[in-house]
């Protein structure tokens, strides 16, 4: 199975130079030779042709951040340092090579330990804990990691759901192979103004410590009456009588400090009120720029027990890591296929099947495992070219997450799993939902708020049927919703959802994410 590599910044199609400036919203007829009008391409009034329409006080958020560097740089091609066979690893599925594996890692301070074509047998854990190491195969139909038994089997723990029912301990997190570190978030300057969404700037105690060129965190923590959730909810958060406590951030770039006013590089995607503890905290990722690529993952083909009774066929996560990615590689017969906790990672090129006996009933389908890629409590991560062949139970997962980007990839029946508790300004551009029976199918604890919060935005989504807007209820009154395959009539509420009707084959750009990155990196970017 092999995988296009694109070039970092290609745009595949998103400008098209002849259309005028002046389209904005709906079809524009061109002239054909023969004289008859043929579609010509169509522009959102949220965005317009190049991003002229776009206003930085508006509902469609800036998600150009996203990913590896913050968008501002390729995925390296790290130098191979060892191999796994220097260290013992035979690669004939029956052999282990757990502890081979294991010692190449600890003896590999940078550079890529390179997994030679093979089928490797891995029965614990593998964790990467530092900065600047790769775990590479040569392919993922050539190297392959094969793990015979689940985490559920290796290290037995017990899980609880949101209400407390009891659940398997690897359903929601937890994977065989692991990039783990730590933010170092301590606390710099407690913001002293009340900016509001979308400026660039706050006042703070003192700036000592900050400086222009530094990275921070700008962080909220809940009040006790909840009105942090209420406001990322836009006012209308529903039940939120379990809400736990709630704290939110977002990575930004000091670009000046005059006297006590920092300014940032991007505009907040929340208000800091004094009420929510507001802070700049300091951002020092112990791991940055690991990663995993060109390996295949595979798990036993036994039936999948259903949702909450996971094996822990888990293959992939990234927690506490920063400017990390995972690239190429394929996962058969996952529960948990990529799990994202982290901040400005990229996930490129993920290929997901699963054998037939896999298959085991969940509401309207067949579904094979429980979460394919889930962004949880993750900021500005990157997920791109997924090929999700087999379903799972939530396909494409957001809880507690924001300035997440979903891009240019596909399913069999895909649905955009909103886990409640405050998933808010996430993106999902540029995909092919294939059968299209489930595409607002969520999961979520009760009482945890709507399935969405606010500016969650949904750009040139394709089906094989017509996708209506999510029922009644689903999310905050500022979603946004443009250029799905629909007959559902327009609905362009300045105050409630942005429901623009145009036609996904005619759209441009297809995918948001890279049209505002080549309009923030400029030229080069094309």
């Amino acid at each position: 199975m092999k995988l296009f590599r694109p070039a970092a910044f290609a745009l595949r199609g998103v400008f098209v130079s002849a259309c005028s400036a002046l389209a904005l919203v709906g079809a524009r007829e061109a002239g054909a030779a023969d004289g008859k009008p043929v579609p010509g391409p169509a522009f959102s009034a949220l965005w317009g042709e190049r991003g002229e329409a776009w206003s930085v006080a508006g509902r469609l958020p800036d998600f150009s951040r996203a990913g590896y560097q913050g968008g501002d740089a390729p995925i390296p091609d790290v130098a191979q340092a060892v191999s796994v066979k220097d260290f013992g690893a035979v690669g004939d599925g029956v052999a282990d090579d757990t502890q081979a594996f294991q010692a190449a890692i600890a003896a590999t301070t940078r550079g890529a330990i390179f997994v030679p074509p093979g089928r490797y047998r891995i029965t614990d854990y593998l964790r990467l804990e530092q900065s600047g190491v790769v775990l590479r195969g040569a392919g993922p139909a050539k190297s392959v990691l094969w793990f015979p038994r689940g985490l559920d089997e290796v290290h037995p723990r017990q899980g609880r759901t949101s209400t407390g029912s009891p659940a398997s301990g690897y359903s929601f997190d937890g994977a065989f192979v692991t990039l783990r570190g730590d933010y170092q978030a301590k606390a710099l300057a407690r913001i002293t103004t009340t900016a509001q969404r979308g400026e660039t700037s706050v006042e703070v105690d003192r700036a000592a410590g900050v400086g222009a060129g530094d990275t921070v965190w700008v962080w909220l923590r809940e009040a006790p009456d909840q009105s942090l959730k209420t406001f990322l909810y836009n006012g209308d958060p529903g039940d939120i009588r379990r809400g736990k406590p709630l704290e939110t951030k977002m990575l930004v770039r000091v670009v000046a400090v005059e006297g006590t006013r920092v300014r940032f590089d991007r505009p907040l995607r929340f208000a800091t009120r004094a009420e929510w503890q507001p802070e700049l905290r300091r951002f020092r990722p112990t791991v940055t720029e690991s990663g995993v690529e060109e390996l295949g993952f595979e798990f036993p083909a036994v039936k999948y027990r259903g949702h909450f009774k996971e094996h822990g066929f888990n293959a992939i996560e990234l927690r506490g890591v920063a400017d990390c990615w995972v690239r190429n590689v394929a996962i058969h017969n996952g529960d948990l296929g990529i799990n994202v906790v982290a901040c400005r990672t990229t996930v490129d090129g993920v290929v997901f099947t699963a054998a037939a006996e896999r298959a085991s009933r969940e509401g309207p389908i067949d579904v094979t495992g429980h979460h394919a890629i889930q962004c949880k409590g993750a900021e500005d991560n990157w997920v791109t070219r997924f090929d999700l062949r087999t379903s799972y139970v939530h396909d494409l997962s957001v809880e507690h997450a924001s300035g997440n980007v979903f891009a240019a990839g596909r399913g069999a029946d895909l649905c955009f799993d909103h886990h409640k508790d405050t998933p808010y300004e996430n993106l999902f551009t540029d995909i092919d939902c294939g059968r299209g029976n489930r595409v607002w199918r969520c999961g979520g604890g009760a009482s945890l708020g709507r399935q969405s919060a606010g500016w969650a935005t949904f750009w040139n989504v394709r089906a094989g049927r017509a996708i209506e807007p999510p029922p009644k209820g689903w999310g905050a009154p500022s979603l946004n919703f443009v250029g799905l395959t629909t007959r559902s009539p327009a609905m362009t509420e300045a105050n409630g959802w942005w429901f623009e009707t145009v036609a996904p084959e005619r759209l441009q750009p297809r995918d948001l994410h890279a049209a505002q990155l080549a309009r923030r990196l400029g030229p080069a970017a094309r």
